[in-house]
């Protein structure tokens, strides 16, 4: 397996790949617990060889860690826990590739590496803003996690939202959130040199899957349409990696569809391209 724990161990391994299988805050369609072990499950059909890097990114040594445990019913508990996974693999030099769940995870990943690596901003790549202060009575829930971000300090840009409630646009503009939403990129073409204007040199990515169309990514628990393409998604990471130093990611929301396997190679691809430009970038390969 491309990330299992055979393809490299621990210690000689550069990136680390920590499944996070925690979707207790989700609001619609189930199953984004599974979404770490579909990549996983479909990692192993993927070349190692990327054509388009002109490199075989496995060669960084990717390990994958053993899963977060979450603890059912509690929201705080199970942030904790990811918050210190992840911790220990920074403290140990490690380049971190979270696998969600639901996108609630990015908080305390964000914590752990912002207690590790010094300050960044987090490039939001979403279907949703995410910056409601409170969603189902919880202010941590999947719909406030950029909200609980920006609270912490954190500068957030954001891409290919297609859902904005009111009152987070209103709070957006207040906090100075740059935001490049779908319709515009649609218009006129991805802002891609706007996007690294707003962005500072060091940059944690976070990318949902459903800012994927639903016609590439169905496997979500919310999908919209109108979404990024495979190809528009892939081409403005690479150009953030070439410009930018990426200090770390999560990739959360997948939500298997049973008998539909291309959704789970199609996360499994953007993953693998994501470590791929970083271990470039980084002179690993």
């Amino acid at each position: 397996m491309i990330f299992g724990e055979e393809a490299a161990p621990l210690e000689r391994a550069r990136v680390v790949v920590l499944p996070v299988p925690y979707d207790l805050s989700l609001s619609w369609l189930p199953g984004a617990r599974r979404g770490p072990e579909a990549i996983l499950r479909a990692s192993p059909e993927l070349e190692l060889f990327d054509l388009e890097l002109g490199v075989d990114p496995s060669k960084a040594g990717i390990y994958t860690a053993p899963s977060v445990p979450i603890v059912a019913g509690d929201a705080a508990l199970s942030h904790r826990k990811i918050e210190e996974a992840a911790g220990r693999y920074l403290e140990k030099g490690k380049f971190l590739v979270a696998l969600g769940g639901d996108h609630s995870i990015t908080l305390p990943l964000v914590r752990a590496h912002r207690e590790v690596l010094g300050d960044f901003a987090v490039l939001h790549i979403d279907a949703h803003d995410d910056l409601y202060d409170a969603w189902q009575g919880s202010r941590l829930s999947h719909a406030s996690v950029m909200r609980r971000v920006v609270e912490l300090g954190v500068p957030v840009v954001q891409v290919a939202q297609r859902a904005y409630a009111e009152e987070s646009l209103r709070f957006a503009r207040e906090a100075g959130i740059s935001v490049f939403p779908a319709h515009q990129i649609h218009q006129k073409g991805m802002p891609t040199e706007a996007i690294l204007k707003a962005l500072p040199d060091r940059v944690y990515l976070s990318f949902d899957f459903d800012a994927l169309d639903p016609g590439e990514m169905p496997a979500v628990g919310t999908p919209l349409p109108g979404g990024l393409g495979f190809r528009q998604a892939v081409d403005l990471l690479a150009a953030v990696a070439r410009e930018k130093t990426i200090v770390g990611a999560d990739f959360v929301e997948l939500s298997p569809i049973p008998g539909l396997f291309y959704p789970e190679m199609t996360a499994a691809s953007l993953v693998y391209r994501l470590i791929g430009l970083k271990a470039k970038a980084a002179g690993w390969v």
